[in-house]
């Protein structure tokens, strides 16, 4: 391994390490501030492992995570808007393509984009299962060891989140 490979991988685990927090976030601002922070770090691993559709996207995340934390906005709360955001998204990934293993990152995150734009926090858990799953597989392909622990991860607490505040019945 190269010695800038190393280096994103430690990044990709610093990366890691600041997405711990944002699950321990109270306020959807404070969640998306961390995670913009996480997917920052997460751009620059990407940029010395050569993710460069990764790179672009989590770049263009941070920005859907500004327009997300501020939704109450007129502008940002139209039901369209989830949607403008995907299509971006795909756009973007036109020009930073690095090969059909690049359709799982774009996928994921362009589902992640609508799913938190739609979804409640329940229906969020459980598309969560699938999006950080198509992310995974990017993240073993390049390979990020970071991105893949941080999908491991999120796959983990949704399953957790979803056990945890599944529907009881009421006796």
């Amino acid at each position: 391994m190269e010695p800038i490979e190393i280096i994103g991988q430690v990044i990709s685990i610093i990366a890691v390490i600041v997405s711990f927090i944002t699950y321990q976030m109270k306020s959807s601002r404070a969640i998306f501030v961390t995670l913009s922070i996480a997917t920052g770090i997460s751009c620059v691993a990407y940029a010395l492992l050569g993710g460069t559709v990764a790179l672009v996207l989590n770049m263009f995340s941070i920005v859907r995570n500004i327009c997300y934390c501020n939704k109450d906005k007129k502008i940002l709360s139209s039901k369209a808007f989830p949607i403008v955001l995907a299509l971006i998204m795909g756009v973007l990934s036109i020009f930073a393509w690095e090969g059909w293993h690049s359709v799982f990152f774009v996928t994921g995150l362009m589902l992640n984009t609508l799913a938190m734009g739609y979804f409640g926090p329940q229906n969020l858990r459980k598309s969560i299962l699938l999006t950080s799953s198509l992310i995974m597989i990017y993240n073993l392909f390049i390979p990020s060891i970071g991105g893949t622990i941080n999908e491991l991860v999120a796959i983990s607490s949704s399953i957790i989140g979803l056990v945890r505040y599944r529907k009881t019945a009421q006796s």
